[in-house]
């Protein structure tokens, strides 16, 4: 009581506004407002129970978070996150109320831990239901960086139907095979 901090182990789970956090361990510190929230090992050594945050639309699941519930400002390590059609992995992740800054990113549609394929780029900024950009960014795949680069990425994040150019691309389909 006297340092004003809450202090939560297993399946804890903390609701405020449109926030929802939960993980094996948070600390809530309600002098700064600041909640911190980490993975805690188990009887193998194994870390589990890692934070799920989730807000409004957005679902983030990372390795530790701290969150300021004032501003709305956040600092989260090793991200995972969909993102449209799209998958965000990341090492550091800076958030923001309107935006995301992502340090060392991957975009991928892969939707497994290690992608089998992703644009990496040492800088992200992801604005939630608009678009994703890059810097320099280069192709990755099976883990091994191609030649192949980009000044910059500029990736569509809006849910629904929109309007524009329909780009064919190759697939497959069960009405076209004939025998």
């Amino acid at each position: 009581m006297a340092e004003e901090k809450v202090y939560l182990f297993g399946n804890a789970k903390v609701e405020y506004e449109d926030l929802v956090l939960e993980a094996d361990y948070i600390e809530v510190n309600w002098e700064t407002k600041i909640v911190y929230a980490s993975g805690m090992p188990d009887s193998t050594g194994v870390i589990a129970g890692k934070p799920v945050f989730k807000q409004g639309t957005d679902e983030f699941r990372a390795e530790s978070m701290k969150y300021n519930m004032d501003t709305k400002k956040g600092i989260v390590s090793n991200i995972k996150t969909q993102q449209g059609d799209g998958y965000i992995h990341g090492e550091v992740v800076k958030k923001y109320e309107e935006s995301s800054y992502i340090k060392h990113g991957l975009y991928t549609t892969c939707d497994l831990d290690t992608p089998h394929y992703c644009i990496a780029s040492n800088k992200l900024k992801v604005i939630p239901d608009n678009k994703i950009i890059t810097g320099p960014a280069y192709l990755v795949i099976e883990e091994v960086p191609t030649p192949l680069a980009i000044p910059f990425g500029l990736f569509p994040n809006k849910k629904g139907r929109s309007s524009g150019i329909v780009f064919p691309a190759y697939g497959e389909s069960a009405n076209l095979v004939s025998f």
